[in-house]
């Protein structure tokens, strides 16, 4: 990650649930969405699959001069989601739990990675990172929270007259 080369949530978080033991135990699909509004392949694959990590490809930013330089501060949102039996709600509650625990893994693993200076993460927030869990009603027979993590990369903003007319 530099200047022109962005961190890479998707790749990032996908690599988190590739690795960790209860996303396997629990057969969690990697798979990206546009949004809370927009779960489409986790719709897609609903009766195929029981659990999801959905990364989602957009992001709200802002550029910001701090400290002497420019830097684009992105925030990524991540969902952890789990098929629950309908009308069965010991099951919903048992599968938010996984989802639960699975969010303090990831959290845990981000500060690791943060602290590791031989790796590109160093603007990786991980002072304050939300969490919200989805209400009964969000999706029928399913449950989970969503995450939301930024990062605060340097940003070259050099001007190029050769860009311009």
């Amino acid at each position: 990650m530099d200047a022109k080369n962005l961190f890479d949530a998707h790749a990032y978080f996908c690599n988190l649930c590739a690795r960790n033991k209860l996303t396997k135990q629990h057969q969690f699909h990697p798979c990206t969405v546009s949004g809370i509004e927009s779960l489409q392949e986790p719709l897609q694959q609903f009766r195929q699959k029981t659990a999801f990590l959905a990364v989602d490809d957009t992001n709200d930013g802002v550029t910001v001069q701090q400290s002497g330089g420019w830097f684009k501060k992105r925030t990524f949102t991540v969902f952890l989601l789990m098929r629950y039996r309908m009308d069965d709600m010991a099951d919903r509650h048992a599968k938010l739990a996984v989802c639960r625990e699975i969010y303090r893994q990831f959290v845990s693993h981000m500060i690791v990675d943060k602290e590791d200076l031989s790796n590109e993460l160093v603007y990786l927030n991980t002072a304050r990172i939300m969490s919200r869990e989805l209400g009964t009603y969000f999706m029928s027979g399913c449950t989970g929270l969503y995450f939301m993590a930024d990062v605060l990369e340097p940003q070259d903003v050099s001007y190029n007259e050769e860009e311009w007319e």
